[in-house]
Formats: C-alpha cells, structure tokens, sequence
C-alpha cells in the first residue's frame, strides 16, 4: 500500500461536493452546484499520482503561466500533524481536469502561507533583462513541535517551470521570532531602477530581495529587514502612484526608495492590535474619488478603510462591514469580522463597464447552525466605483444541505483559453476549531459572481 493510499484509509472524508457527514456536523449535500457555482476541488481526494490532495484550508490561488496553483494547509486538522502530508502546492491545468499535487513542501510546514507569480524585467543594478522573468514562489515556516508551536526557520520556494521541480531557499533561521510569512511584491526602486522583491516575513519585518539567475532561487535576499522586527506580523503590499506601501497591525507605511531606503508610517490608528487577527489587511490600489492618481483601500476590525495619498494619506471610511452582515444574514454579528484576507481582486462589470472589487468576508454570528460560532456561508463583498457596498456567498446563500465554506480566503480569474469570464474561489478558516478535509474551490461566471444573490 502507497503512503497517499495508506494515510487515505484512515480520513473521514468530507464531500463538499457529493455529500457526506463531517467532524463539524456538514450535512449531507445532494449537489456541489447552486445557481450556477461549480465545485472545483474536494480536500481529501489523492490525485493521479497517488498523493493526498487535502487540507483544511485553501489560503493563496494564482495564476502562473497559463495554470493555476493554490497553496493548502493542514492547520486545525484532526487527524493530528504526525498524520497529514504537510502544505502543498497544488495545480490544474484545465477547467475540466483535476487538481493535483505539485509541490509537497515537508515535514513541519504547516501552511502555504503566501503563494505568488511575480515578474522581474531587471537585475539587481537596474539592467534589463534580455527578457523578462516570471517566477511562481511559495512561502512557509517550519516549526518544532508544541503547543503553541516555535516557529525556528522562514523558507521560500522557487518553481522551475522547465524541470516542474521546486527549490528551497532558506530566507532567515535561528531567532525564536513568531514568524508568519504573508504577502509577497515586487515593485521598481523609482532611484536605482532596480526590479525588487518584497515578502512580508512576520514578526521578522519586511525583507527585499533582486532577482540573480545564478542562484538555485533565482533571488538574492538581503541578510537583515527593511523594516523590523515588529509586534504584528505585516499582511499585505500594494504599489499605488508608483510607491509601495505595506501594512502591519494597526499601520501603513510607505517605502521611500533609494539605496538607502526608509519606510515611512503614513497611517495608524488607535485600535487594539491582535497577532491571529492581524490587524490591517488587503492593501489595493483603486482610483481616487477625485480623479487624482491613485487611492489605497484596505480592510481594519470592521472597516473598510480609503486612503488618499493626494490628501496627505486623510483616511476615510467606506464601510462599517457589521451593519452590512448583519443586515444580509439576518443574524445578529457578534464580532471577530475579517475582510480581505490577501486582497481585492478587480473585475469588469459586464452589466456596465465599470470595475468593481471583491473582497472575502467573514464573521461571527448568533444562532445556529454555525461552525463554531462562524457564519457557515462562503461571503464575500463587492465594491462598487461610486463605493457602495454589496455582500454575497460563494454557491449561493448559505442554508442547511450545502456545505459550510466559512470563508473566502482567495480568487483568480481564469487563465484557461476558452474560459474566459471565469472566476475562481477558496478558502476555508479553521478559527482555531477541529477541521479535516474542509479545503474547497469553487468556480462561477463574472455574471453569477456580479449578478443578484439566489
């Protein structure tokens, strides 16, 4: 017996889209469609190599090359960590195929904490490439056993598209920090010319990197942060009117480039900061209301937040999500609301042209069924150019028989030829409750995504 077929007989698979009983109570589900939402991936499904596909969670879904890629995690699960596979990668290359593994990352690594398609057209001096580089990277932490865990090492994996092999870089070991690697950039120095890249590596800071080809990872990272350490793990970059900015906990900064570089705190607030929630989060760039280059949109507590560079960074909020859950579900919200967990992925509006922007949402409620006090629906809000405010649920609103999806973590459009209009959606958030196998993907048109909630 193979391993994958080993460690498969003892899961308790949970159908998301057949049906079954889970550890969380998932009633049984008749089908995985619900006006005009396809189910796309199952966790606990081995794959044509023999290899578990599983997870309790969906956290990153790239495009990359003409495939897509999503990175799991096996955090919550129930089996225990001495019997998963550890985080993997995942890939399909059609609608119509399945997914499979890519890449298993090893022992100890509990999630794909950020995954990400990036582009360098520059070496480290500014020179230009003969031709742009398109690099697909993972990044993770491995820890030692207990509870909670000591996160010891920070790794980064670079895809060799040509040898469909994965290589490991170690960007930072040793130092017992509480790392959480989250959000990756790459953004041009406006002074050196110089194609960077950014990861957000926890309590670490903020490292940057160049890109050099004589290396296993084809990146050169910098031995000490740009930024750093800090109390609250960074969670997001945007660029906007050529600068990158970076949140971390109740705060924005903005990098001013150079060869001696400075991040500069243009935002903060007075708000508690929260390590597992972790403070700001999905920093985007949209247009600004005054037609003046560029905005900054991000999501806080329960807030949709707009800052105007061209106001002296003057925050504004767009939206207080509690009002609009409540309102929608029906329930009474009770707390711990996240949005936009990575970012906000825009969309044209093919009703009128316009872009709008979506973001996952999810939150606490009262009454049941819930999933352990979560809103068990898939939810998600979109953002309309005359920023108002809508919210609605992957596969439908949510009702007993179909399964609990809990939260929108992540989404991509489609890159398949032919399948154009296509978006595509996961998640899942274990919220420090038992899980197995409640990894899910789920596929919809731009008129199901945009159009009037079922």
């Amino acid at each position: 017996m193979t391993r994958a077929a080993s460690f498969a007989a003892v899961l308790l698979l949970v159908h998301f889209c057949s049906g079954s009983e889970s550890v969380d109570r998932v009633p049984d589900v008749p089908s995985g469609s619900v006006g005009g939402w396809k189910c796309s991936f199952q966790a606990g499904k081995v794959d044509a190599t023999g290899r578990l596909a599983g997870g309790t969670e969906i956290i990153h879904l790239v495009s990359h090359k003409g495939r897509l890629y999503v990175g799991n995690g096996y955090w919550m699960d129930t089996v225990g960590y001495s019997n998963i596979p550890w985080a993997q990668v995942l890939v399909l290359d059609s609608p119509e195929g399945t997914w499979k593994v890519d890449c298993e990352l090893g022992p100890r690594h509990l999630r794909v904490t950020v995954l990400k398609s990036v582009t360098f057209r520059t070496d480290g001096d500014g020179a230009a490439l003969d031709a742009p580089v398109s690099l697909l990277l993972a990044g993770s932490d491995h820890h030692d056993t207990g509870t909670p865990p000591v996160y010891r090492e920070t790794n980064i994996w670079t895809r060799n598209d040509d040898a469909n092999t994965w290589v490991r870089t170690t960007l930072q070991s040793g130092e017992r920090y509480r790392r959480s690697v989250r959000a990756m950039l790459v953004h041009r120095d406006r002074k050196t010319g110089a194609d960077r890249i950014f990861v957000a590596a926890g309590a670490l800071g903020i490292y940057s990197g160049v890109y050099d080809a004589s290396l296993p990872g084809k990146i050169r990272w910098d031995e000490t942060p740009e930024l750093g350490p800090l109390a609250i793990r960074p969670m997001s970059f945007a660029e906007a009117n050529g600068s990158i900015y970076a949140s971390a906990g109740t705060a924005v900064y903005r990098r001013l480039d150079g060869r001696s570089p400075q991040w500069v705190k243009v935002y903060s607030d007075d708000t508690p900061e929260h390590w597992e929630l972790g403070g700001i989060r999905g920093l985007t760039a949209v247009p600004s209301p005054t037609g003046d280059g560029e905005s900054l949109l991000f999501s806080h507590t329960n807030r949709i937040i707009r800052l105007d560079p061209a106001d002296s960074h003057k925050a504004t909020v767009e939206l207080k999500i509690e009002e609009l859950l409540a309102r929608t579900w029906g329930r009474r919200v009770t707390g711990g609301i996240i949005a936009a967990y990575t970012d906000m992925l825009p969309l044209a509006d093919p009703s009128t042209g316009q872009t709008v922007h979506i973001m996952g949402v999810q939150g606490r409620v009262s009454g049941q069924p819930t999933f352990g006090g979560w809103y068990p629906g898939g939810s998600y809000l979109i953002r309309y150019a005359d920023r108002s405010y809508r919210l609605k649920e992957v596969n439908g609103r949510w009702k007993p028989g179909t399964p609990m999806l809990v939260a929108v973590r992540t989404y991509a459009l489609s890159p398949f030829p032919g399948d154009t209009g296509q978006v595509y959606f996961a998640g899942f958030d274990a919220n420090f409750r038992d899980a197995h196998n409640t990894a899910w993907i789920f596929r919809a048109s731009v008129e199901t995504v945009l159009g009037v909630q079922p």
